[in-house]
């Protein structure tokens, strides 16, 4: 009796094994055969050019993916965490002048409070390899504010990042004054426009410098949500805060390190912006790039519930983005369609993904 008890009892645990590996196939499967369907369908709409499925324009595709590719995988962290982070694209614009006014040198002051005029603290100036590396520590800073307010007041995380979205933003205007900040032609290392480069140097690397970067990433992210210890934290929190809660973890101190590291991670795409801008500053870049973060992420198959997402997806959702971009310039269809286009995946994104939580509810019950 005992036997086939435990025979039973394997057999389930085996069944809820093959569920959750199903589960997690057709998550990424049905992103990528989205993927696929854009390709064919942009592959006929250019087949007069023949230009779209070109090694050279897949590289383009490949570089234009990385900075909204190193954002998202930042943005998938918190979403399975079930947050929400609206100040990307205001990071990313923070950084850029952060990193343009340290290279080419700069005067730290603050307002004099006891009369006009101020007080003058320090000169900064640094090379262009310090500067990158301090400004994704800028964007983990602001991913750190971001976390302790959330935590600490107790607010929804759409309400904190809609106001910080408009600080970062008046941050990066107000450092520099309104305007782009150039870095002089001399400082331009000989790697740095390398980093995004079409075609690469040298050629082996096959794709940019970048683009196996955000690979490298992707994969170090992929293994710590998978098989880490605090990966199961974040799907813990994300799925039943209440409950995580009850089990003894300390959802605080999970929502913090969440957007520090995503704040990190928005840093290092401020600073790939940084380079594609080839060494400019510009405080009103990156406007709406959270919009396509969060889309790629929900593309992908995370859900704005919290609790899903993985790393495979996301990268898929970021390729649909980069091909729907690429793939209507080169069929000559207007702005608007690219904007009607990437909406309507969006919506139907979040649809599929409502439909799939009433039916994993009905099946629950």
């Amino acid at each position: 009796m005992s036997d086939g008890i435990e025979g039973a009892r394997a057999i389930g645990r085996g069944r809820s094994a093959f569920k959750g590996t199903l589960g997690w196939v057709l998550t990424a499967l049905g992103p990528f055969l989205g993927l696929v369907l854009i390709t064919l369908l942009f592959a006929f709409l250019t087949r007069d050019s023949g230009n779209f499925l070109t090694i050279y324009n897949w590289r383009m595709i490949a570089v234009q993916t990385v900075i909204v590719g190193i954002a998202a995988l930042g943005m998938t962290v918190i979403m399975i965490a079930g947050g929400i982070d609206l100040s990307v694209g205001s990071v990313v614009a923070l950084v850029t002048v952060a990193i343009a006014l340290a290279v080419r040198g700069t005067s730290i002051d603050l307002p004099n409070p006891f009369r006009t005029g101020t007080i003058h603290l320090f000169d900064l100036k640094i090379n262009l390899g310090l500067a990158l590396v301090g400004g994704i520590l800028i964007g983990g800073l602001c991913g750190l504010a971001n976390g302790a307010f959330i935590t600490r007041l107790g607010v929804v995380p759409f309400i904190i990042t809609l106001g910080s979205l408009k600080i970062y933003r008046g941050l990066a205007k107000w450092l520099a004054s309104s305007t782009s900040v150039y870095i002089p032609g001399d400082t331009k290392t000989w790697w740095f426009e390398r980093i995004l480069a079409t075609e690469p140097e040298p050629r082996w690397l096959l794709v940019a410098p970048g683009v196996w970067l955000l690979l490298l990433l992707s994969i170090i992210l992929a293994f710590v949500l998978r098989y880490g210890l605090i990966g199961r934290y974040i799907y813990a929190v994300g799925s039943n805060e209440p409950t995580a809660r009850l089990c003894g973890i300390n959802v605080s101190g999970v929502k913090l390190a969440v957007y520090t590291l995503a704040g990190l991670a928005m840093g290092l795409a401020g600073a790939m912006q940084f380079v594609y801008l080839v060494g400019t500053g510009d405080p009103t870049t990156a406007d709406g790039l959270e919009l396509k973060v969060i889309a790629a992420v929900v593309i992908g198959g995370g859900s704005l519930s919290g609790g899903e997402g993985t790393v495979l997806g996301t990268l898929i959702g970021c390729l649909i983005m980069s091909v729907l971009n690429n793939g209507c310039v080169h069929a000559g269809l207007p702005n608007e369609s690219q904007d009607i286009i990437i909406g309507a995946i969006i919506i139907a994104a979040v649809a599929l993904d409502r439909l799939r939580r009433i039916r994993q509810a009905a099946t629950a019950s």
